[in-house]
């Protein structure tokens, strides 16, 4: 297993440079420069424009820039957001714990409502509350994420006042403190609602799809001859075989946690990395925009290496050798 996984590792070394060099190079072609987010407004003379160009280096080879931005990036330096006027670390680290407790928290919910759901119609399959779920799933699949965001924030923030409407905590409340942490997970419940009930369809239908299966297979025939009790055969047999493909689900839930929704990040105005995300990209901010799809490709590379290893835990006929 440990080899295994430092195989894994160093494959995901060449596989991030090529990530790196097509982020760089789209980045480039994107309209606007660096330039546009330093010179100074009142100042439009050739010769100072000309001037400012050399000084950050956008006049040198497409190479050169690459390997001046990969070198600051392998100590750990993004560079600045021309936007914000502040280092790239320092804006992302100030928006991804928002991220990621909005993630987590929908993560939870999801899997949650997917195993009692997908558990409950693959025990009952064919039955009226089996429709009735496979109904409520393919509502959840047919809704877009921005018209329920729409509709949990009339209903449940102005119609019934359970939830702030947006924003990550309230007004003048002192960071750190108990009333803080409450506040924000106020403010970070409904978004995580709204997004971990619509990701639940998929997660319940492969659950019920794969337990209605199972439950033909001849390992379940032969427990029954054998006059094992129904739950038994269930809990013990059909569901631990059945949790495989949510383990899957689960490595490309990893990148999540540091994506997070950019559609619900946006309609909420939650200030996470998906909301900054969508705003670089408006503004043309190449660095921020630079640095976050690089953490999104690292966690998604990381997500499925995570899944690969839960295989073995999960089902003990599967051996990484």
């Amino acid at each position: 297993m440990l080899i295994y996984t430092l195989r894994r590792i160093l494959i995901m070394i060449p596989i991030l440079v090529m990530i790196s060099i097509v982020v760089f190079t789209l980045a480039l072609a994107m309209p606007g420069d660096a330039l546009s987010g330093q010179i100074d407004p009142a100042n439009s003379n050739p010769e100072y424009i000309a001037e400012m160009r050399d000084r950050l280096g956008l006049n040198d080879p497409v190479h050169v820039q690459y390997a001046r931005w990969a070198g600051n990036v392998l100590q750990w330096d993004f560079g600045r957001s021309y936007n914000r006027k502040m280092p790239v670390t320092e804006l992302i680290g100030q928006r991804l714990p928002n991220t990621i407790l909005l993630s987590v928290m929908s993560m939870i919910i999801t899997y949650i409502l997917a195993f009692f759901m997908g558990r409950y119609a693959g025990r009952h399959p064919y039955t009226i509350g089996d429709y009735g779920i496979q109904g409520l799933n393919y509502l959840m699949l047919a809704v877009p994420s921005f018209v329920a965001a729409i509709f949990a924030i009339f209903f449940f923030s102005f119609q019934l006042g359970w939830f702030p409407a947006t924003g990550s905590i309230g007004s003048g409340i002192q960071p750190g403190t108990m009333e803080f942490w409450l506040s924000k997970l106020k403010h970070t419940a409904l978004p995580a609602l709204v997004l971990g009930m619509l990701t639940t369809a998929s997660y319940t239908q492969f659950l019920r799809n794969d337990i209605i299966e199972s439950s033909q297979k001849d390992y379940v025939r032969t427990a029954r001859a054998k006059g094992t009790a129904e739950n038994a055969i269930y809990n013990k047999h059909i569901l631990r075989n059945s949790i495989i493909p949510i383990v899957t689900l689960f490595g490309f839930d990893i990148a999540s946690i540091i994506g997070g929704s950019v559609i619900i990040e946006t309609v909420f105005g939650f200030p996470g990395i998906g909301e900054l995300f969508i705003s670089s990209i408006t503004n043309r901010d190449s660095s921020v925009v630079l640095a976050i799809t690089l953490m999104l490709s690292v966690a998604t590379l990381v997500g499925n290496l995570i899944a690969d290893l839960v295989y073995g835990l999960v089902d003990p006929r599967i051996r990484v050798e």
